[in-house]
C-alpha cells in the first residue's frame, strides 16, 4: 500500500489522491503492455513509476519540505508527458500539448534551480549572491536541465526505436551536401513530394512517398522545444529575482515552488 500512496509528508489529500489515481493507471497499463510484449511502452512505463517517487525520495534524503502545489505540478507533469503524451499519443493529437509540457518544465526546471541556490545561499555568512547571479545561475540551470532531456528523447528514438523526436513536413531545405562544389548551399523550394526508398529483412523492395514536402527528422522540434523551455526558465528567472529583490515581500507566488529546509 505504501508504494501507491508514496508521497511528501507536506502532501496533501487531494495530492495523495491523485498519486494513487495515476499510479493505478500506470500500472494496469504496464501490465497490459507486458502481455502485449510491447517493451518498449514497458520502459517507459517502469521510468515513470521511478519519477512519482522522486518527490518523496528527495524529501527524504534532502530534509526538506517540497510544497504541495509544487508536488501537484511536478507528478501531473510526469504523467502527461509519458502516459497521455508518449503513450496516448497527446503529442499528435493536441499539437500545443509538446509545447505547452516544454515551457512548463523550463519554468519547473527554474523553479529546481532557483531553490537549490536559494537554500544554500541562505546559509552562508561570508559569501551573500545577489538576486541577478541567482536568477541567471537559475537560467542557466533549467537551459541545462532542457538540453539533456533533448539527449534522452535522442536516445530513445535512436535505440528504443521510439519517435519522442516528432517529424515535421518541411517546404524547403538548405544544404551544403545538394552543391556540386564545396561550401555551396543548395536551396530547395516548393517541395512537393520526397521518395524513400527502402529493403526488408526479407529483400523485399519499399518505396515510401512523402507528399507536400520533405520530412524534416526531428531538428525542428528539438529548436522548438528549447525555444520554448527558454521562455519558461526566463519567466520564473525573472519573477525569482523580483521576488528576492524586493525582499519577499511581493511575488508570494513564488513561495509556492520554493522547498524549505525542516526545522
Amino acid at each position: 500500500m505504501k508504494f501507491f500512496t508514496a508521497h511528501t509528508t507536506t502532501a496533501s489529500k487531494i495530492v495523495t489522491l491523485i498519486y494513487i489515481f495515476y499510479r493505478l493507471i500506470v500500472i494496469f497499463m504496464l501490465g497490459n503492455s507486458i502481455y502485449m510484449q510491447e517493451w518498449s511502452h514497458v520502459a517507459l512505463l517502469v521510468l515513470t513509476l521511478i519519477l512519482f517517487m522522486l518527490p518523496y525520495l528527495i524529501e527524504t534524503y534532502l530534509h526538506i519540505n517540497i510544497p504541495s502545489l509544487l508536488e501537484l505540478i511536478v507528478i501531473s507533469f510526469i504523467f502527461s508527458s509519458t502516459v497521455l503524451g508518449e503513450l496516448d499519443d497527446f503529442y499528435g493529437h493536441i499539437p500545443v500539448w509538446d509545447t505547452a509540457l516544454h515551457a512548463l518544465s523550463g519554468f519547473l526546471a527554474a523553479g529546481v534551480g532557483f531553490s537549490l541556490i536559494y537554500l544554500l545561499n541562505e546559509n552562508i555568512t561570508i559569501l551573500k549572491l545577489t538576486p541577478l547571479f541567482i536568477a541567471v545561475t537559475t537560467f542557466c540551470f533549467s537551459m541545462t536541465v532542457g538540453v539533456a532531456w533533448e539527449f534522452v528523447e535522442f536516445s530513445a528514438d535512436r535505440w528504443l526505436n521510439m519517435d519522442m523526436q516528432k517529424d515535421r513536413i518541411v517546404r524547403q531545405i538548405n544544404s551544403v551536401d545538394l552543391g556540386q562544389r564545396n561550401n555551396k548551399v543548395v536551396q530547395l523550394k516548393d517541395i512537393q513530394r520526397t521518395t524513400i526508398e527502402s529493403e526488408t529483412a526479407d529483400g523485399k523492395k519499399v518505396t515510401t512517398v512523402i507528399h507536400n514536402g520533405y520530412l524534416d527528422v526531428g531538428v525542428i522540434d528539438t529548436m522548438k522545444d528549447l525555444f520554448v523551455n527558454f521562455i519558461g526558465a526566463l519567466f520564473f528567472s525573472i519573477f525569482g529575482y523580483l521576488y528576492i529583490d524586493h525582499e519577499h515581500k511581493r511575488f508570494q507566488l513564488i513561495r509556492n515552488f520554493i522547498p524549505t529546509k525542516r526545522k
